[in-house]
């Protein structure tokens, strides 16, 4: 180590939350990479990662990686477009989703939400109420429709629809779950509007990874008692009616399994064989009532699993698919 640089203190600011957790971050700190020390900035911290690279120099050296920081522009040209909406008075959204905005943004709220949240359910809203309209917002957005474009799934097999998913990073404790419910709230009261708009998910698959979490879920379920849309008072009383024509299922990720040909009410017998489970059987199995309710909206909780397709060999030939029909699925995120 150089002697001559200073240690980088552990804790060099007496008060390193600066930010109402209720506003929009306005102030943020920066370290000097050199001494440590830090110095405070009177702007919103950017988006953006860190990474570490190998370092060039000696053999001994290589053995070493240095953290760098780089920018997400994407991101960033996003939230820009998001807040020159919501300063619009979220304009062109439906009076339902407005009723909501302005209801989440209430200060008086037994559990006042946190900016982080309103924000991310903004940008989901955003991103299908406003940019996917055929004239798009009443700005030139920087995030534009050929970004949201490159960012679609194609799916390997023909005759499937486009994938988009739209994905909220949110750090632990921040109430992720609440905002699942706030995109529940807002898809269901729209649909319950309106029920030709098909923009809003009447149906909610909520997909989790353990049966603890699984049990912990049931909270996004209108109809239970100690539903999160009544605890945290998402709902004005004249919409909670339309939450209520809705219908979510949580499930656990493991259902997703094909089904064994040898399996029969539960049990494998060897004498049964079904053969391989059909993808409408698979859709009708794991959804139950709800395939009949698409499109669906896909809530993937710990989302970190959610990977993009494989893509197929591109001398192999497209894979075919015996009455192939729209899945159920309309909006994942």
């Amino acid at each position: 180590m150089n002697q001559n640089r200073p240690d980088t203190p552990i804790q060099p600011v007496e008060q390193p939350i600066l930010c109402s957790p209720y506003d929009e971050p306005n102030k943020h700190w920066v370290y000097d990479e050199q001494t440590g020390e830090a110095g405070q900035f009177s702007e919103r911290r950017r988006a953006g990662y860190w990474f570490k690279n190998e370092r060039t120099g000696s053999d001994q050296l290589r053995l070493f990686q240095e953290e760098r920081r780089d920018d997400l522009p994407l991101v960033n040209a996003l939230r820009e477009d998001v807040k020159r909406w919501r300063e619009a008075n979220y304009r062109n959204a439906t009076p339902v989703t407005r009723e909501l905005l302005r209801h989440w943004a209430r200060d008086d709220l037994l559990r006042r939400l946190f900016f982080c949240q309103r924000e991310a359910v903004e940008t989901i809203i955003y991103l299908v109420e406003i940019l996917q309209r055929e004239k798009g917002p009443h700005f030139k957005p920087q995030f534009s429709k050929a970004d949201l474009a490159e960012l679609v799934d194609s799916p390997n097999e023909p005759d499937i629809p486009d994938l988009i998913r739209y994905g909220c990073k949110m750090a632990t404790g921040s109430g992720k779950t609440v905002v699942m419910a706030m995109l529940i709230a807002w898809a269901f009261c729209n649909r319950g509007k309106v029920p030709s708009d098909e923009r809003f998910p009447q149906a909610t698959l909520v997909v989790c990874p353990n049966l603890t979490i699984k049990k912990r879920l049931q909270v996004l379920r209108p109809e239970d008692n100690d539903n999160y849309y009544d605890e945290f008072e998402l709902i004005p009383t004249k919409l909670r009616p339309l939450l209520n024509s809705g219908k979510v299922l949580v499930t656990n990720w493991h259902q997703f399994s094909p089904e064994s040909p040898h399996s029969e009410g539960g049990q494998t017998y060897a004498v049964v064989n079904k053969g391989d489970e059909t993808p409408d059987a698979f859709a009708k199995r794991v959804l139950g009532e709800l395939y009949y309710r698409a499109p669906i909206m896909v809530l993937n909780d710990e989302g970190h699993h959610a990977y993009r397709p494989a893509p197929t060999d591109e001398n192999s030939p497209p894979r075919k698919r015996k009455n192939a029909k729209k899945p159920p699925f309309g909006l994942a995120a």
